[in-house]
């Protein structure tokens, strides 16, 4: 499978984006220009004792929804994520890498929930465990604790006798007017 490489586009080249954001957005932009291949050479950071790689890179200039952006890839890039556009995008010159991720992502989405769906009871029990121990600690929040208690029961006993005066109600209503 051949590869297509940032440095070997050309203006007016269609790429592919997706933005993963809060929302997750796929686009398609074009090439603007991208320059001759030049070295990169990092700085060094104090106390480093290592010499930073040295880079061969390119400078993409691209177009995605009417804004212009540059980026310095390297020169065997196929793909970059960059937050140029403002949030985190993945930008590649074959439209199965952006297939691949959103795969990627997909699976990694599903496992997170499997995971969260497994944890929610033992937070759930983690969450009334403390709460019995914080009363039997604390008084004022024991307090606070039946208060809420007796609203919430007070609550469920109106909602109940609303229901049973909309059945009455209904029951009348019927009885007043028979078809």
């Amino acid at each position: 499978m051949n590869v297509t490489l940032f440095k070997g586009l050309t203006a007016g080249t269609v790429i592919y984006a997706l933005m993963k954001g809060d929302d997750m957005k796929y686009q398609e932009g074009t090439i603007i220009s991208v320059s001759q291949p030049r070295m990169n050479y990092p700085d060094m950071k104090p106390g480093q004792m290592q010499l930073p790689t040295v880079q061969e890179v390119v400078d993409v200039t691209y177009s995605i929804d009417g804004k212009n952006y540059t980026d310095m890839v390297e020169v065997t890039a196929s793909m970059f994520p960059t937050k140029n556009p403002g949030v985190l995008t993945l930008v590649s010159t074959e439209k199965d890498t952006i297939v691949r991720e959103l795969r990627a992502t997909l699976k990694a989405s599903e496992n997170y929930l499997k995971e969260a769906e497994r944890e929610v009871p033992k937070q759930e029990k983690r969450i009334g465990q403390c709460k019995e121990l914080i009363a039997q600690l604390d008084t004022e929040f024991k307090e606070r604790q039946q208060t809420e208690e007796r609203f919430a029961k007070i609550e469920s006993t109106q909602k109940e006798q609303g229901g049973k005066l909309d059945q009455i109600l209904a029951l009348l209503q019927k009885n007043n007017n028979p078809a």
